[in-house]
C-alpha cells in the first residue's frame, strides 16, 4: 500500500474505532476532549504511515492542527453554510467534514 492508504486506514481507526464518547460529545465545546481525540486520531494516522516511509514533522503537525480546527466544527459549519449551503443537510455536512479530512491527508504527504 501506498502512504495515502495508509492515511485512509489510519483515519477511520482514529476518527471511528477509536474515539470514545466523551470525544465525541464534548470535542466541539471543550479543550479537553478535542485535544485528547486530535492526539490519538494524530498517532492512529502517523502510525501506519510508517509501513509507507512515514510522515514528515510537517505532516503530522498538518493534520494535527486541521483536526483540532476541523472537529471544534466552526469552520465545516462555516463551510456547509456559506459555501455549499448545506448546513441544514445533516449527512452533507458530515461528507463535507469528511473531505476536508481527507483533502488535509493528500496534502500531509506533500509537505
Amino acid at each position: 500500500m501506498n502512504l495515502f492508504a495508509w492515511l485512509l486506514v489510519g483515519h477511520l481507526v482514529g476518527d471511528y474505532l477509536l474515539q470514545n464518547r466523551w470525544m465525541a460529545e464534548g470535542k466541539t465545546t471543550r479543550w479537553a476532549p478535542l485535544l485528547v481525540h486530535s492526539t490519538v486520531y494524530t498517532l492512529a494516522v502517523a502510525l501506519p504511515a510508517v509501513a509507507a516511509g512515514g510522515l514528515s514533522w510537517r505532516g503530522i503537525l498538518l493534520v494535527f492542527l486541521a483536526h483540532l480546527v476541523l472537529d471544534r466544527r466552526g469552520f465545516v459549519h462555516f463551510w456547509t453554510e456559506r459555501v455549499t449551503g448545506s448546513a441544514n443537510v445533516p449527512w452533507l455536512v458530515i461528507m463535507a467534514d469528511q473531505a476536508w479530512h481527507i483533502l488535509v491527508l493528500s496534502l500531509a504527504t506533500l509537505v
